[in-house]
């Protein structure tokens, strides 16, 4: 049963891909034996194309390709209907709402050029047309008046949703109320998803931390799975650096319940780029908690665990956890970090020198213990005396005789 269930939404987004193939294909052979067939209203292919999309909320790709299919059928459909057909209210309104779920622009320019004109607000046909070609000014202009609380609900949480757009860096808490507006209306579906997606970008704008700590916890809850939820991840990391959870303990833990929401994978990605953002800001406390974290959920040898000691061992500048530190960057397999992370790692092993050698190095230890990597020689070369050539030809000719007396121990 539970296998069943995991099923169930990719199977109902391919079988509603699969009847609308087969309803085209359908009255394509009814047509060719001559028989009347009655093509459904624009308002009902609608409907489809809605029922897939909550398909796609849900994170049915199956229900994405069958979307595009349908799309391309209802461009097809609707240029070719006559112009009666679009003075049916229903069918009109289903005309804005097919472009600006994906449709072709081609066919609003159609729809406008009718005579008489599809029984809707004209405004929101140009609006709706100005939307997907990029003229904000001239959307925002056509949209003033228009209310989408006084619309049909279907169509008015797209217009709320296309009319916040421009507001989201002008006007911040317009574009949140329209945004607000947009889920209300349009409940559980795709535009939904989008609103809560931009809603939690806009909270985090404007550093409203109760606000993006909720609306990102009412996203996870809902749409988690989403086709889209990749673009919520990358927006709510992005946001999580301008927020400054990093900079206090009590704040940090403000994102304990937001964090645990998330898939494992995505946790741990999470708890290292504040573990790092935290120790490149001097938050050591904040640093060493969201280390700790990652490292549970991290695997030995991996990357991230190697990069995630690095952390651990800056973290703790206390002369008592030199020994544990020592031997944690020496653990370190160096071969598989970035030549950003072996910096870190030099940073972190100059640190702690500096800290074991003030006031007095510990007990029966002399001198640095490690660096990450080695020095170049200095280009310029006035700074070495005859001595110090002197020396360095010897060196190199004991390591020579050295290298002579091993091979012949070994015949």
């Amino acid at each position: 049963m539970r296998c069943l269930s995991i099923r169930i939404p990719c199977f109902k987004g391919l079988l509603l891909g699969l009847m609308a193939a087969v309803f085209w294909v359908s009255a394509a052979w009814a047509q060719q034996v001559g028989k009347q067939t009655s093509d459904p209203e624009p308002f009902e292919m609608i409907r489809s194309l809605q029922s897939l999309q909550e398909q796609i909320a849900q994170g049915n790709s199956h229900a994405m390709q069958a979307q595009r299919a349908l799309l391309t059928k209802m461009d097809a459909s609707f240029v070719v209907l006559p112009a009666e057909a679009w003075q049916e209210p229903r069918n009109a309104r289903a005309a804005v709402i097919h472009l600006l779920s994906g449709g072709h622009p081609d066919v609003m320019r159609y729809l406008l050029s009718l005579d008489p004109a599809p029984a809707v607000d004209r405004k929101l046909m140009e609006a709706s047309l100005a939307y997907v070609e990029g003229r904000e000014e001239d959307m925002i202009v056509l949209l003033a008046e228009i209310d989408p609380l006084e619309l049909p609900a279907s169509l008015g949480g797209h217009v709320a949703l296309v009319k916040a757009a421009p507001y989201i860096r002008t006007d911040p808490e317009k574009a949140m109320e329209l945004l607000q507006v947009a889920s209300l209306l349009m409940p559980g579906t795709l535009v939904e998803e989008a609103a809560l997606r931009r809603e939690v970008f806009v909270a985090g704008m404007t550093g409203n931390v109760d606000r993006f700590r909720v609306l990102s916890i009412r996203y996870l809850r809902r749409f988690r799975t989403s086709v889209y939820a990749g673009d919520f991840r990358r927006r709510f990391a992005l946001s999580l650096d301008t927020l400054g959870f990093v900079k206090s303990e009590d704040k940090f833990a403000l994102l304990d319940d937001v964090l645990h929401e998330f898939d494992a994978d995505s946790r741990r990605g999470l708890y290292l780029r504040l573990a790092r953002s935290a120790l490149l800001a001097g938050h050591l406390n904040v640093a060493r908690k969201a280390t700790g974290e990652a490292l549970t959920l991290t695997v030995d040898g991996t990357k991230e665990n190697e990069i995630l000691k690095i952390y651990l061992a800056a973290t703790r500048l206390d002369p008592e956890f030199i020994t544990a530190n020592r031997d944690l960057l020496w653990s370190i397999d160096k071969s598989i970090l970035t030549a950003q992370d072996l910096a870190m790692l030099d940073g972190v092993y100059t640190v702690l020198n500096s800290v074991r050698h003030f006031p007095e190095p510990p007990p029966n230890v002399i001198g640095e213990f490690n660096v990450a990597t080695n020095m170049d020689a200095p280009e310029d070369q006035s700074w070495v005396s005859a001595d110090m050539e002197l020396a360095n030809v010897l060196l190199r000719r004991t390591g020579k005789s050295l290298a002579q007396l091993g091979e012949q121990d070994e015949r």
